[in-house]
């Protein structure tokens, strides 16, 4: 019995072991397994198997943007939910106005232009082990001021490794790039406002660098 005993903890520990082991392959950028796509920038946003980005194709072909953002040395992708956020933000505007209003992706297409996408497309190429740890200017397609920025994360109480853990933030500036170790009011209209990457590193065979922006973002308003 004792010997049964021991073989059935053997295997379960084993079990566990390996169990762990393969769950902690998707524990980088959302489980990205190969940082090389044999996909172009907008073949890789078209083809996702979970739909993240069918709004922005949506929004790229519109616009006709497809070879702009093949051809971009970084872009940095608003999913399907930061689209959304923009347009729930809208139609809750007009709504205050009248309760029968609505507003869709085509009174989007009316309200906005091209450089509305363009802010994404950064002239330079951009990646989470070489960004700076202060906020640092770089040129986008639209020619407005933006930023990134790599920011260390706390690391939890119950941490699975010793490592140091960074994101990649996408900055809109306003009104200058804000000082670093700054302390700014919430509701001062030129603080910069960041955007979270959830992934980094794709990079596809169009060249550039790919990094998707957290879903919790909204499309222009950041």
């Amino acid at each position: 019995m004792k010997n049964k005993l021991l073989y059935f903890i053997i295997c379960s520990l084993g079990l566990a072991y390996f169990t762990s082991c393969k769950k902690s392959n998707y524990l980088t950028d959302g489980g990205l397994s190969e940082a090389k796509s044999p996909l172009t920038t907008y073949e890789y946003l078209k083809q996702h198997k979970y739909h993240l980005f069918d709004t922005l194709i949506m929004v790229i072909d519109h616009y006709n943007m497809k070879d702009e953002v093949n051809g971009a040395a970084t872009f940095f992708a608003p999913t399907n939910y930061s689209i959304n956020n923009y347009i729930r933000l809208k139609r809750d505007s007009v709504r205050r106005i009248n309760e029968n209003n609505t507003y869709t992706l085509t009174n989007m297409y009316n309200d906005i232009k091209a450089d509305s996408l363009r802010i994404y497309l950064s002239k330079s190429r951009i990646e989470l082990t070489t960004a700076p740890l202060q906020p640092t200017l770089v040129a986008n397609a639209a020619n407005t001021q933006t930023a990134f920025q790599r920011i260390l994360q706390p690391k939890p109480g119950e941490s699975w490794s010793s490592s140091p853990i960074y994101y990649l933030y996408y900055i809109k500036v306003r009104g200058g790039l804000d000082p670093p170790n700054s302390t700014v009011q919430p509701n001062d209209p030129n603080i910069d406002l960041k955007a979270q990457c959830q992934t980094t590193g794709i990079e596809p065979s169009s060249g550039g660098m790919l990094h998707v922006l957290s879903n919790t973002h909204t499309f222009i308003r950041f």
